[in-house]
């Protein structure tokens, strides 16, 4: 049985949204979740226990502060932002291999986007590897009229990669607090399609592992 453990920043609205739902569509995978700066005990927020109400949702929840613990019982550690993955790495570095946003993780026809950033980003730090070693031994006016042709060379390289990045999609859930049941219905239907798309990618990864 998969662990996935969802993580936002005070366990009251996102992960908690991510838990129950992730818990009424499979069977086969444990869900919990936890905040980065959550008050241990905190209830859930009114509009997402009135939002789960309106949908005959069974729902009891307490914040949880992200620990050790939890981040080590977890098989996929999914979190709402990258700023949040950001902290769970910065804190956990050694979990990194199953640390991903849960739009990451469960990212489909976006893939090949990051791909090809990833790629282009690989393929320029190469080539200024490549540079820099080059030049080590070349000074004065030979080495400044290289560098000059060097910059010239990678303009093209880092408009391209400029662009791609202009591209890619947030990985981002959008993020309700404080605002209307509205706001909380559309986060709510954005978590939902990420977590399907989710269990798709398990199963398939389940099917070849």
């Amino acid at each position: 049985m998969v662990r996935v453990l969802f993580v936002c920043t005070g366990n009251t609205c996102r992960s908690p949204m991510a838990e129950v739902i992730l818990k009424n569509k499979s069977k086969e995978v444990e869900a919990k979740s936890a905040g980065v700066f959550a008050a241990n005990g905190a209830p859930a927020s009114r509009q997402v226990e009135i939002l789960l109400e309106e949908k005959n949702v069974p729902f009891a929840h307490t914040a949880k502060m992200l620990d050790r613990q939890l981040a080590e019982w977890s098989d996929l550690l999914l979190t709402m932002t990258s700023s949040h993955k950001a902290l769970v790495l910065r804190d956990f570095p050694e979990l990194a291999d199953k640390v991903y946003t849960l739009k990451e993780y469960a990212a489909t026809e976006d893939e090949k986007k990051y791909d090809s950033y990833q790629e282009k980003a690989a393929e320029i730090e190469m080539k200024r590897a490549a540079f820099h070693h080059e030049i080590q031994n070349v000074t004065g006016e030979d080495e400044q009229q290289k560098r000059n042709q060097f910059e010239a060379e990678m303009k093209k390289d880092l408009v391209e990669l400029q662009a791609l990045e202009q591209g890619l999609p947030s990985m981002d859930i959008s993020d309700p607090f404080g605002g209307t049941i509205e706001q909380y219905r559309t986060t709510y239907t954005e978590i939902e399609t990420a977590i399907e798309q989710m269990m798709e990618r398990i199963r398939q990864e389940d099917m070849e592992g």
